[in-house]
């Protein structure tokens, strides 16, 4: 038998050579790919699907009904890459420098692939968990608009019902003055979209004065938007983040100023913990070519605090925006639900990097962004954590190279990662339930 690091390698290059961008999406590849790794290991494997092209993979290793179950949550989709911006080719799986290279290599085809590989493990180990162990991957993650993803599976299935979860989330290690952490999703926030309208009127554009342009007050209301800086908001989830950095700081602004300072990657994530994040990210202005716009149009991606509803959520965009001639129509957010943190799952992965990476200290905190987790949370009532963990790469490097370009994963990550999720499937795996401890 190959070593567990050999596989997953291989595996994480097939799954990034496998194009699964979405849209369309196409999954199925991916989960024929896992199935065909998975299987003769002796892992279960069944597909969950609306349509045969883009199907939710549950893979399970049955347990004794005497333990909690595990699930290790994860997605087969990628967003989009534009080739000629990469220095290489985005689904080659190319490894160079000691990195696997692809779109997909961090968000989230590496912890797919890691996850997969120490359930694989695990079996061939012939390891029976108290619980059943699941490997849940969906499809349609990333654009969400299809409804063959996370809502359609636990519609479908409602008796999977996972008492824990790892899924996409925090795990990057910071260093800071106080010594390095990695975060702890257990909770994340909200989503929500806008539809900004700006007007103008028709008119000749060979004459400068003819009429007011859509485009150009479009513009106008997105600079606007852009130059907006709300005053923090600091939620319950966030505090030990910020009592850890800055013990005894008192201030809302002056603590977040502070702690922003402690870590270039770790400011951009606090940036995002503290306040509403509304960025455009679609626009669209059609007619005649030499006819002055009458209309634009933007899409506004919303990432609230939780408790944020649409009125609040519409109150802060108008008055970040101001006056002009335009229609805002904003959607009621989803999302925001919290898991608690006393739990097996976090003290399995606290004793993991006690011992790989001991000088590190786990903070929990809110997710900057949204994943299936909350859908676990909401349809099952699992405790959710949002944790892949990158114990060598730069943290800053992930953050603003998972959704660009020349995206990558440390191989030396790659094998953490299995590790982890091999370290953290036995441990809950041989926890029992309260019931059972009682007999």
């Amino acid at each position: 038998m190959k070593p567990a690091r050999v596989d997953t390698k291989i595996l994480l290059q097939r799954l990034i050579g496998c194009d699964t961008s979405n849209p369309p999406g196409n999954e199925a590849q991916a989960a024929a790919i896992l199935e065909n790794f998975l299987e003769p290991a002796g892992v279960e494997c069944e597909r969950v699907a609306k349509d045969p092209r883009r199907p939710n993979l549950v893979a399970r290793l049955r347990g004794r009904g005497q333990g909690p179950s595990l699930a290790f949550l994860g997605h087969l989709d990628v967003v989009q890459a534009r080739r000629q911006d990469w220095s290489v080719e985005p689904f080659a799986g190319i490894e160079r420098e000691g990195a696997i290279w692809g779109r997909g290599a961090v968000d989230m085809k590496s912890q797919v692939a890691a996850t997969a590989s120490a359930v694989a493990t695990l079996a061939r180990e012939g390891f029976v968990p108290n619980g059943d162990l699941m490997l849940i991957l969906t499809a349609d993650e990333e654009v969400g608009e299809e409804g063959v993803g996370a809502p359609f599976l636990v519609d479908e299935r409602p008796d999977l019902c996972p008492d824990y979860v790892v899924g996409e989330g925090a795990g990057e290690r910071f260093d800071t003055p106080n010594g390095p952490i990695y975060l702890l999703d257990h909770g994340v926030k909200a989503t929500a979209s806008a539809t900004l309208t700006a007007r103008g009127r028709a008119a000749d554009a060979s004459l400068p004065d003819a009429g007011p342009s859509a485009a150009f007050e479009l513009a106008r209301l997105l600079t606007r938007l852009r130059q907006y800086e709300p005053p923090p908001r600091i939620q319950p989830s966030v505090e030990p983040l910020l009592e850890f950095l800055v013990p005894g700081a008192k201030g809302d602004e002056e603590r977040l100023e502070r702690a922003r300072a402690a870590n270039p990657a770790l400011s951009l994530i606090l940036g995002a913990l503290v306040t509403n994040v509304v960025r455009a990210t679609t626009i669209e202005a059609r007619g005649p070519a030499n006819v002055v716009l009458e209309e634009a149009t933007a899409t506004l991606s919303c990432v609230t605090l939780p408790g944020v509803g649409k009125r609040e959520l519409e109150a802060e965009i108008t008055q970040a925006l101001g006056d002009g001639d335009y229609t805002l129509e904003v959607v009621e957010p989803e999302g925001g639900l919290i898991s608690r943190t006393d739990t097996p799952l976090r003290a399995a992965i606290e004793e993991f990097l006690a011992v790989r990476d001991p000088e590190a200290k786990l903070i929990p905190t809110l997710g900057y962004g949204y994943s299936d987790c909350h859908t676990m949370r909401d349809a099952y009532g699992s405790i959710a954590y949002g944790f892949i963990p990158f114990r060598y790469a730069d943290p800053l490097d992930n953050l603003t190279r998972k959704h660009g370009v020349d995206e990558h994963v440390l191989i030396a990550d790659l094998d953490f990662q299995t590790d982890a999720a091999l370290h953290i499937a036995r441990a809950v795996g041989q926890a029992r339930t309260r019931q059972t401890e009682a007999a």
